[in-house]
């Protein structure tokens, strides 16, 4: 908690997100529940609703980089309150919960496309360079440990509260973000490398060719470039092993719903003592880490495909977790470092749009494949993008300030506040 001594705008910007991400998580429940009421087939809907707008996070990356991405996220979230508002307001009318629940999750998911690139570019804005891995864990953390939360709640809080009440919850959630994002933008200032007027910038309709200009600007960077297949083929086999994880308790591990629960639960467990532990790999060099947690993110998914005992599965889950929450806050603070300032919101969101993308694709081939593939495909394709991840960090990755594209600025080279 050190960090939150130290950096009022990082402090800030956290309370507003824990904030924020649970009242997501408890609307995101409260939601998918009351459309499976009506037809299981419109969960699909939802899904579509919620992956499509995410996919755009390449425009708002775009975006941040033409503008200051405080000011994009303080109306990201302010807008978003509105949209909740007006939900609410629309419950009203007879028979538009439904319409009204399949919008809001699209400009939810509309406005994290442009939120996640900008929190990820303003980061290292708000802690210097030493904690900036530290602050990626404890984010990680508390994205979460908010989530699981607000989803506990959330099931609890249709029978106790009832829907108005939890669109209230999210609206507050919104705007009480908002308002922290203020905060921070009162102690917090843009670097002077990213302190464009914009009138100096090019029209918003040379928006397609600023995004590949920055696309360009990727291309030139062959670590990135190597980097982003390795990212998304991880994403993409663990999404496919953990949507047929259900039908691996039972039918490999010869579990019941207990023993599904608890394997679930053992990644999430791991997956927050990792981030949690980043920290304490300070002393040692980001690429050592990076390949160490990559060897051992490979040898835990090929461990978890042969193994044919819970419990054992339970403890290999829980220490790839833990695994997989290092590497990503370090590859997140490595990203942070290395990719020049002027093109990182376009270089995230590509990222996130791709991630996004990634995710629904693994679970559809989970299922074309199950009766195609070995049910432990999927395990040994992460392991492959593990191992993968090891030689990179091993062989291609920025080793130190001096390979990076651009430096980060001192936290102490700032303009006025506001």
């Amino acid at each position: 908690m050190g960090l939150m001594r130290r950096y009022a705008g990082f402090r800030a910007l956290w309370i507003g997100q824990l904030l924020s991400q649970m009242g997501n998580a408890i609307f995101l429940i409260m939601g998918l529940w009351e459309i499976q009421l009506r037809s299981p087939f419109l969960l699909a809907i939802a899904g579509l609703a919620m992956t499509i707008p995410s996919s755009l996070g390449v425009v708002g990356g775009a975006l941040i980089d033409r503008y200051d991405p405080r000011r994009l996220m303080l109306w990201t979230d302010t807008l978003r309150g509105a949209a909740v508002l007006l939900g609410l307001l629309a419950l009203a009318i007879p028979h538009t919960l439904i319409p009204d629940i399949m919008a809001l999750l699209a400009v939810n998911s509309l406005g994290s496309a442009l939120f996640g690139p900008a929190e990820s570019v303003i980061l290292p804005w708000l802690v210097k360079d030493e904690d900036l891995g530290a602050a990626n864990g404890l984010y990680s953390v508390t994205s979460q440990l908010s989530s699981a939360i607000g989803s506990a709640v959330g099931g609890a809080a249709i029978a106790a509260i009832g829907v108005a009440v939890v669109f209230g919850l999210d609206l507050a959630s919104f705007w009480l973000s908002a308002l922290a994002i203020f905060l921070m933008m009162r102690v917090v200032a843009r670097p002077v490398s990213h302190a464009h007027p914009v009138s100096e910038l090019a029209p918003l309709e040379g928006l397609g060719k600023s995004i590949l200009e920055g696309w360009r600007g990727l291309g030139s960077m062959p670590w990135l470039v190597r980097l982003i297949p390795i990212i998304l083929i991880t994403n993409l086999a663990f999404s496919a092993a953990f949507t047929m994880l259900p039908y691996w308790s039972r039918h490999i591990l010869h579990g019941d719903a207990f023993i599904f629960g608890i394997l679930e639960a053992s990644w999430a467990v791991g997956m927050v003592v990792g981030s949690v532990g980043v920290s304490m790999t300070s002393r040692f060099s980001l690429n050592s880490v990076i390949a160490v947690m990559g060897a051992a993110l490979g040898l835990g998914a090929l461990a978890f495909a042969i193994s044919p005992w819970p419990i054992l599965s339970i403890a290999i889950l829980v220490a790839t977790g833990v695994a997989n929450g290092i590497a990503n806050a370090l590859l997140f603070t490595l990203m942070q470092r290395a990719i020049p300032e002027q093109i990182r919101g376009r270089a995230f969101g590509l990222l996130i749009s791709l991630i996004t993308i990634s995710s629904p694709v693994g679970s559809l081939l989970s299922g074309v494949f199950l009766h195609v593939l070995p049910l432990w495909w999927s395990w040994v394709l992460a392991a492959v993008a593990g191992f993968g991840l090891s030689i990179l960090a091993g062989k291609w990755l920025p080793r130190s300030q001096v390979d990076f594209a651009s430096e980060s600025v001192a936290n102490d080279d700032r303009p006025e506040a506001f």
